[in-house]
């Protein structure tokens, strides 16, 4: 719970956090303007049909009819108003099922994974590490190499550019950091190098 707050500046001083913002007040007013828009043919079509409904119940039945919940208390009883139940409850389906997931992972859930993943994947090594073999990749003949290195008791570290892969080999108990593997510290780092 402490971390949330350090997840959260590092995902507001992300590169994308103001284009997906944008993303999402776009979509919100997208949404809204269905809904209001939805409401206002609903309430000329009930005249239509000879009933009066307020205008919350206007809000209400579009909200229904779009999520898909649809309580029937509230009906049309002409096919053009049954059409336009239809073309409310297919455009619902269509954004508020399938568009609003995509958009909350892709917008939020992502970024604030990535967030997570950067807070928790090792920057640097520990002070005291020397004589050790530096990877820069991850792949299978990393992976032999690693449990060799094991077998006889050598330190390693994998390097990768890449915080949420690092992150990943952390958690599998694989010794990584997340470093440019270009960067002359890493270059000149005491005991052998092994680049794949």
């Amino acid at each position: 719970m402490k971390f949330y707050s350090s997840i959260l500046t590092s995902m507001a001083a992300g590169r994308n956090t103001r284009q997906n913002v944008r993303m999402l007040l776009r979509f919100m007013l997208v949404l809204t303007a269905m809904v209001v828009s939805y409401s206002v043919i609903f309430h000329f079509l009930m005249a239509w049909e000879g009933r009066e409904y307020s205008w919350i119940t206007g809000v209400y039945w579009t909200l229904t009819v779009m999520s898909t919940l649809g309580f029937g208390d509230i009906t049309f009883t002409h096919d053009i108003g049954r059409v336009f139940s239809i073309v409310v409850l297919l455009s619902g389906v269509v954004f508020m099922l399938v568009l609003l997931p995509f958009a909350f992972i892709k917008f939020l859930f992502a970024p604030w994974m990535e967030a997570e993943a950067r807070r928790r994947t090792p920057r640097e090594l520990p002070v005291n590490t020397r004589d050790h073999v530096i990877m820069t990749a991850y792949d299978d003949v990393t992976a032999a190499l690693i449990e060799r290195l094991i077998t006889y008791e050598r330190d390693y570290v994998v390097i990768l550019e890449n915080p949420e892969q690092a992150g990943l080999l952390s958690d599998l108990g694989i010794r990584a950091t997340v470093g440019n593997i270009d960067e002359p510290s890493i270059a000149g780092a005491s005991g052998p190098t092994f680049r794949s």
